[in-house]
């Protein structure tokens, strides 16, 4: 056996014990006496156990100032390699996986007492979900009957489909409005920007699969545009049943069509533009500018089912864009378009040979169907309150040292009145936990009946009640209640609230955080979070909004100036990295590389603060971890960089470069950390290595 495998085993066994400790010392009866001293010893087996996991992935056969992330994470994917199957593995990912573990073993388990009547209604659509095994003619018609609510599929009617029949915008309107499903265009019951205690209407664009206009339009991301127009042949074939040549000419047809309106979307610029992309029209306004091949006062009508005056229309770009190819595209083509979108949200992926598989999928499906609740139940149930609280603390810290950083002379690019006005917007900035432990989950249930046995029947429940649900917000104030699953596992800062969302799966203990793990290990991984989505409040769209979370630019023009300045320094230096020899494409907006630099700074302040605010006892006593033969300062870069280890499947490379707005992991490390003097300086690099460039960015 290996070293390297015997360590390993050695944490294997370590967390074994833990697991063990913590079920005597929390559950034995009669021994109350020994629970402290218990309680000390699981403590000290935590920590020896963390610190064998931070050495497990180290590398320290790599200087540190020549690659400070393969030092820290080189042996990463030889213990957690990625594969085709498995394309990505990470701190995230792992983070992920056990929140999903403790997900399933609540949806498998039977009703007990602590069950809400909410939870086992959500039971029960996981059953309802699991209890299909194949897609038989049953369920095609199912599918069939949704479908025909709304009209005919042309690739389903052929010869005896009219064109004359069918209304795009009154298909739409009524799937909308019916199922909560946005296809082509979308309505959103958003916060005004400009007086965010008031909903209004967006009109915006659709969801696209492909997320980005580059992954529709490069020469290099064919690949992937071929890939889906196979799956959607293959969907076309599974669920309606349609003969294998007319669904691969009709799946072509159907990715031809979404890429003109694709090219219709925002480049990344215009993305950060609030100003631009956000315009503020009445319906009149809208019907001159569009004209009655995208008749928008009827769209708003049928979707929303009463006439609004007054709305927003988001990306004006998208709709002429729209106009042009709705004009020039066969109305046969447009239908199956529509039709067969309406049907995704209701196919279900099944593997007849492989229970497993399907159990994975539909508790994805059920997690991201009742995202709050889920979190609202795991936040209950798995001690992650105790973090919570401990979070708030960490808060309270980082919030008082950016005020501070934003008053230093370190900041001298911001005028006076800017830091003013942006040391008022941090004073004002929350952070809240998605616990959703406030909220009434019972008004979403109303009249709603999970059956174990009907899966379609319990989806067009869930989408009725969501979209009803969705229309009332135009007459009730605006709330800061976030139940996206995207946002069950990454922690966001919503810009028009200027609060910032955690994530309960990030504080599962023993991940990022437990009561026994040292200081520069909570700042460097949880704070360096933290302080990330802080920045996004003052990054090219943060700086645009105020305090209140209002559409407000607080930063005045020489500011501004030298803001875009300073951020075309992070612009040249990231498009100088390549990732497996391909060059990171040149980006003119950094908001994400600015976040990981300043975060990072931002927390080691932070954590600097902490600790020279405690006695040295209480210091020596806290902060160092067993086995590792480190400063508190450089545990608390190794921290940093090991919630970044990662290993990516050779197939999954490019995509992500190209789809993804952040930088892969290992510049998230080097580029932050190659910026920073403290680092340096901590870790004795010399001037002209890689970690300690003669140039280097700053921003906050």
């Amino acid at each position: 056996m290996s070293h390297t495998s015997r360590r390993i085993l050695h944490g294997f066994t370590l967390l074994l014990l833990i697991m063990q400790l913590v079920h005597q010392g929390l559950s034995a009866p009669g021994r109350q006496q020994t629970i402290a001293s218990s309680n000390s010893y699981t403590e000290r087996v935590l920590q020896i156990s963390k610190a064998a996991e931070i050495a497990n992935y180290m590398n320290k056969n790599v200087n540190p100032c020549d690659n400070f992330y393969e030092f820290a994470c080189g042996n990463w994917p030889r213990i957690n390699k990625a594969t085709r199957e498995k394309g990505r593995t990470g701190r995230l990912e792992q983070i992920s996986q056990g929140f999903d573990r403790k997900v399933k073993q609540f949806l498998i388990k039977e009703n007990d007492q602590l069950d809400t009547p909410e939870e086992k209604q959500i039971r029960s659509f996981y059953r309802s979900c699991t209890s299909v095994t194949r897609i038989d003619e049953s369920y095609r018609n199912k599918l069939k009957e949704v479908i025909r609510e709304f009209g005919g599929m042309p690739v389903l009617e052929e010869s005896s489909w009219k064109a004359s029949e069918f209304d795009w915008i009154e298909t739409i309107g009524k799937i909308a409005n019916t199922y909560g499903q946005s296809i082509i265009m979308k309505i959103e019951i958003e916060p005004d920007l400009y007086r965010n205690t008031k909903n209004t209407v967006h009109v915006t664009y659709q969801e696209f699969p492909l997320l980005t206009r580059g992954m529709y339009v490069n020469s290099d991301t064919e690949y992937a545009r071929k890939y889906y127009t196979a799956a959607i042949a293959i969907n076309l074939i599974e669920y309606l049943n349609i003969e294998s040549e007319l669904a691969q000419s009709t799946a072509e047809e159907l990715m031809s069509f979404e890429v003109e309106l694709a090219k219709g979307l925002p480049s990344e610029t215009e993305e950060k533009q609030a100003s631009k992309m956000f315009i503020w029209r009445t319906i009149s306004e809208m019907q001159k500018l569009y004209g009655s091949t995208l008749d928008i006062q009827r769209f708003v009508n049928v979707t929303l089912g009463e006439d609004i005056n007054n709305l927003y229309d988001v990306l004006p770009e998208y709709k002429k864009n729209l106009v042009e190819v709705i004009q020039r595209t066969p109305k046969r083509i447009v239908a199956n378009y529509i039709f067969y979108n309406l049907i995704k949200a209701f196919c279900l992926k099944v593997n007849e040979q492989e229970s497993k598989e399907r159990e994975r999928n539909c508790q994805s499906i059920t997690s991201d169907t009742f995202a709050k609740n889920v979190n609202n139940m795991i936040y209950r149930r798995h001690n992650t309150a105790d973090t919570a609280a401990e979070l708030q603390l960490m808060w309270i810290e980082m919030q008082k040292t950016f005020k501070q950083t934003l008053q230093s002379d370190r900041l001298n690019w911001l005028s006076p009145k800017s830091r003013e006005l942006a040391i008022e917007k941090m004073t004002a900035m929350k952070l809240e936990v998605n616990s959703h432990v406030k909220e009434d989950f019972s008004k979403d249930f109303v009249n709603i009946h999970m059956s174990d046995d009907d899966y379609i029947g319990n989806l067009k429940q869930i989408f009725k009640k969501a979209a009803a649900t969705e229309r009332a917000k135009i007459h009730l104030p605006t709330t800061f209640q976030i139940d996206n699953a995207q946002y069950s596992y990454s922690p966001s800062n919503f810009i028009q609230y200027n609060a910032i969302m955690m994530p309960v799966a990030l504080l599962q203990p023993y991940y990022l955080w437990a009561p026994s793990y040292s200081n520069p290990i909570k700042y460097g991984g949880l704070g360096a979070i933290i302080g990330h989505e802080i920045i996004h409040g003052f990054d090219a769209v943060g700086r645009s909004f105020d305090a209140q979370g209002n559409l407000h630019d607080w930063m005045d023009e020489k500011s501004f100036i030298n803001f875009n300045d300073r951020q075309k320094c992070f612009s040249e230096q990231y498009s100088n990295y390549s990732y497996y020899g391909i060059k990171l494409p040149k980006s003119e907006d950094q908001s994400e590389n600015i976040a990981d630099n300043s975060g990072v700074r931002l927390a080691f302040d932070a954590f600097r603060n902490w600790q020279n605010a405690q006695e040295s006892s209480l210091n020596d006593r806290k902060n160092l971890l067993p086995g590792l033969n480190y400063t508190n300062n450089q545990l608390f870069f190794i921290s940093y960089a090991q919630f970044w280890c990662t290993d990516v499947a050779k197939e999954q490379r490019l995509i992500n470069i190209i789809s993804d707005s952040h930088t892969p992991s290992m510049f998230r490390v080097i580029g932050p950390l190659s910026n920073f003097d403290e680092f340096s300086k901590e870790f004795n690099c010399a001037v002209g290595t890689q970690m300690n460039p003669i140039r280097k960015c700053e921003l906050y």
